[in-house]
């Protein structure tokens, strides 16, 4: 076996554990934190995608992590902007 593919279930398996860890910081009552875990746990997910669809030859998985960074971050910024109001 490769080292490369080796280290591929590797960093699959510590991205799980990067998502747990982001879903319970995103269980506490603030909503910043709420933010900040679901931003963790989307982009670990879309990064892990990219890893398994290369270990699996999947088709399209490019393109459907690629959209998941980019709406969850437009996500993020959005609910930002709405929590922050007015600074005028």
């Amino acid at each position: 076996m490769d080292i490369l593919f080796i280290s591929k279930y590797i960093v699959v398996f510590a991205l799980m554990i990067m998502m747990l860890a982001a879903l319970r910081a995103s269980a506490y009552k603030s909503t910043s934190m709420g933010l900040l875990g679901s931003s963790v746990v989307v982009n670990a997910f879309a990064v892990a995608l990219l890893l398994v669809g290369d270990l699996y030859n999947l088709g399209f998985f490019r393109d459907i992590s690629l959209a998941l960074i980019f709406f969850g971050f437009v996500g993020t910024i959005a609910f930002a902007v709405v929590l922050g109001g007015d600074d005028g």
